[in-house]
């Protein structure tokens, strides 16, 4: 079993914004860091946000100590990178599979989106899966306050302010991207929160077959019962909420086109559906797909 880290704070209780992945990704790759004493002129914001900005790109996989990761040069260099300015709602998907997926730490996102198996739930389900998590965990039990405020945090990241019949005023430099995603959302007229789940908007086939590859390749398998990509905890189909029809559908147009077709397969036996990826490197997906879309 994977164990992770509880690590509910560093945010400094912001979310990210608009800009603040590219401005971390060049702050470093410019060969500084983010305890420089020029830092907060150079990225252009306070100091808690500087710490929130060095949490986020760490949470993302896209800095690694004092440098960047093969990754963030990826998907941000400014002259080659797959989408520097974040402009394509893929890279949304992708960073949000990253987040949600990753294997080092735990966060109110991370078991949120990776064991929450609830369409609907109040907060405090949501707490009490954050506590039962927390205290298996080596070291010292996580206050409830820090926990309450890492769930305010993820509800501000992926749902829609409530306006409680008020005229919504969002600036977009306040807001999160991952807003766009639709995953998460207040039940009308309620503090219930809920799930988004079936087929997403912005999320292609390659992005789904990368987190498939991911996830086989973390269990160092090349292929896996249907219903264990789709219901598992962190299987693809739980942390982009998807239905059974969505996950088969990208399986299946990998399947059929040229490129990728002898890499992915949906089989049954005796009534049990296993999805197989023979793919040797995932990401010749995503950079098939950014080449295409180019």
């Amino acid at each position: 079993m994977t164990v992770r880290r509880p690590r509910f704070s560093g945010h400094q209780t912001f979310s990210f914004r608009y800009g603040w992945l590219e401005k971390g990704y060049q702050h470093i790759r410019d060969g500084k860091q983010f305890s420089d004493p020029d830092a907060l002129t150079h990225l252009g914001v306070g100091k808690n946000m500087v710490d929130s900005i060095k949490y986020w790109c760490d949470a993302f996989g896209l800095v690694d100590d004092r440098t960047v990761t093969p990754f963030a040069e990826s998907l941000l260099d400014p002259q080659t990178g797959w989408d520097p300015c974040l402009e394509d709602d893929a890279s949304l998907w992708l960073l949000h599979w990253r987040l949600c997926s990753q294997q080092h730490f735990m966060t109110a996102a991370t078991l949120l989106f990776g064991e929450m198996h609830k369409p609907e739930f109040d907060r405090y389900e949501w707490l009490d899966v954050l506590m039962q998590r927390d205290s298996q965990s080596q070291g010292k039990a996580t206050s409830v306050p820090t926990l309450e405020r890492d769930m305010e945090c993820c509800v501000k990241m992926y749902a829609p302010l409530k306006t409680a019949g008020k005229k919504r005023v969002l600036e977009l430099s306040y807001a999160c991207p991952f807003q766009e995603l639709g995953l998460l959302s207040f039940l009308e007229g309620s503090s219930m929160l809920r799930f988004s789940i079936g087929p997403k908007s912005g999320l292609p086939p390659e992005i789904i077959g990368y987190a498939i590859w991911d996830y086989l390749r973390a269990s160092e398998r090349s292929g896996l019962r249907l219903s264990e990509l789709m219901y598992a905890d962190y299987a693809p189909g739980q942390i982009f909420m998807l239905d059974e029809n969505s996950l088969v559908e990208a399986v299946m147009q990998l399947h059929q086109s040229r490129r990728w077709g002898s890499y992915f397969n949906l089989t049954a036996s005796e009534g049990i559906e296993t999805v197989h990826c023979a793919l040797p490197n995932g990401e010749d997906l995503l950079r098939a797909y950014y080449s295409d879309t180019e």
